[in-house]
């Protein structure tokens, strides 16, 4: 058993949304477990889409991907932080609560008991792909299959929403990283991700991470580029003028400058 300095939990709650706590204005809290029993999901689901004005299920189960994304993300930083250990994110050991913000509603993910798992020095690399094998076919593609079945919707655009937010927080990792061995660690790490990781593991007949990253420049800073999404978070169907994302996949080079003309305007 590490002590409790070994993570950094202020950093997994601003980052990952993964907490120790119950927020104050709870809507719903629900055993991860239990969010792969249909009716359950189809609550959670049915309770979540009216506070974000979704007029469909698909459109919601996206938004919640984009959120159980923060598990996934904790997990490839917690790997290459070099901390030694990382926490237990099974199923069983989290909840899953959404609330109500003054804006918007938002879910965390509470870890209901504080559990390290040592990381070994020896055949760390082999130690790495089997808790990520794992990880993802015991307790992330469960939550996927079943939202994709109560929702309506592939689970290939599920997916997209874990890749699109993995990659995203991979480059916010790479310009915060103070120097070239934790540089190189972050893209170890996410290689063991994207290539070291069997398809079957995600029930797919690809590993859905190992993919050609396309990048746009960024419409207010010509130095900056922007990674294109993988899949269309489905924004642009909620009952708000929101549109598409400038980084939406579905959007054509034109739409793309037309939309920066109306930022900039």
């Amino acid at each position: 058993m590490g002590d409790m300095h070994t993570v950094d939990f202020k950093q997994l709650e601003e980052k990952f949304f993964l907490t120790l706590y119950e927020p104050c204005n709870t809507v719903l809290t629900m055993p991860a477990f239990d969010l792969i029993q249909a009716e359950n999901m189809m609550h959670l689901i049915d309770t979540y889409s009216p506070l974000i004005k979704a007029g469909e299920r698909s459109t919601a189960a996206a938004f919640f991907c984009t959120w159980l994304a923060g598990v996934c993300g904790a997990m490839q930083s917690m790997l290459f932080r070099g901390e030694g250990v990382i926490l237990d994110l099974s199923l069983r050991n989290i909840s899953v609560q959404l609330y109500a913000d003054a804006q918007y509603p938002l879910f965390s993910f509470k870890i209901n008991e504080v559990r390290f798992i040592k990381i070994p020095h020896i055949d760390r690399e082999a130690w790495c792909k089997k808790v990520l094998y794992s990880f993802y076919r015991e307790h992330v593609r469960p939550l996927i299959e079943i939202l994709s079945q109560v929702a309506h919707i592939s689970v290939i655009p599920l997916w997209g929403q874990i890749i699109n937010t993995l990659y995203t927080q991979m480059e916010e990792e790479m310009a915060e990283a103070s120097d070239e061995n934790s540089k190189k660690s972050i893209i170890y790490h996410y290689s063991i991700l994207t290539r070291g990781i069997d398809a079957s593991a995600f029930g797919l007949r690809k590993n859905p991470f190992d993919i050609k990253l396309k990048f746009i420049e960024h419409p207010n800073n010509p130095d900056q580029r922007i990674l294109i999404k993988t899949a269309c978070c489905l924004a642009y169907r909620l009952d708000t003028e929101f549109g598409y994302c400038y980084s939406c996949p579905r959007l054509k080079e034109k739409d793309r400058a037309s939309l920066i003309a109306k930022c900039n305007c």
